[in-house]
């Protein structure tokens, strides 16, 4: 069976240098872009729970590609990220 892609997935294989980390209002993921590609790139799943994904992207080289992260604002939430003091 042969993997099926969407049309622009080959937009997310290039490395930008200019911009490392990208934010999808619509679906609440980011990315974390580490370095280029020197190979196929695979996925090794770091955290999920019911409303979170978090997942480390890299490639036959074993060179972390990027850092993707679905639910951030949940994250947010769930870590309290405010720098209060209690």
């Amino acid at each position: 069976m042969k993997a099926k892609f969407p049309k622009d997935y080959g937009k997310y294989l290039e490395y930008d240098f200019d911009n490392r980390i990208t934010y999808d209002e619509e679906s609440d993921s980011m990315y974390i872009y580490v370095a280029p590609p020197q190979g196929l790139v695979g996925s090794v799943l770091v955290y999920k729970d019911r409303k979170n994904i978090v997942s480390i992207d890299t490639d036959e080289m074993n060179t972390q590609v990027g850092i993707e992260i679905l639910g951030v604002s949940n994250l947010m939430k769930k870590f309290n990220t405010k720098n209060e003091k209690k």
